[in-house]
């Protein structure tokens, strides 16, 4: 009996693990995408939860202070802070990057 298998997924993965090494500069709505922030919140988007909050310019969200911001995600999303939202949502996005080209 002979035995086959198809490598092109580990080919693949290894090559998505290539293109992640080092540093990236990735924007916010790259991290926080409709889909990340509607899976762990009632917001359909960033930017509906940063209208909830009364913010809807990028100068209002540079001066909202971080204890009101953390509260806030405490109190609204699954998040305990800021950080905490941006970290997960870098790591959800180097997952996504990791998985191109698979079927999910």
């Amino acid at each position: 009996m002979k035995v086959t298998s198809d490598l092109s997924g580990l080919k693949r993965l290894q090559e998505n693990m290539e293109k992640l090494q080092g540093s990236h500069e990735v924007s916010l709505a790259e991290i926080l995408t409709d889909d990340f922030v509607s899976s762990h919140s009632k917001y359909a988007g960033f930017d509906e939860l940063l209208a909830d909050i009364g913010v809807t310019t990028k100068e209002e969200f540079i001066a909202l202070p971080d204890d009101k911001f953390d509260a806030f995600l405490a109190a609204n999303t699954e998040f305990e802070s800021w950080e905490d939202m941006q970290k997960q949502g870098a790591t959800a996005y180097a997952r996504s990057k990791l998985m191109d080209g698979f079927k999910r």
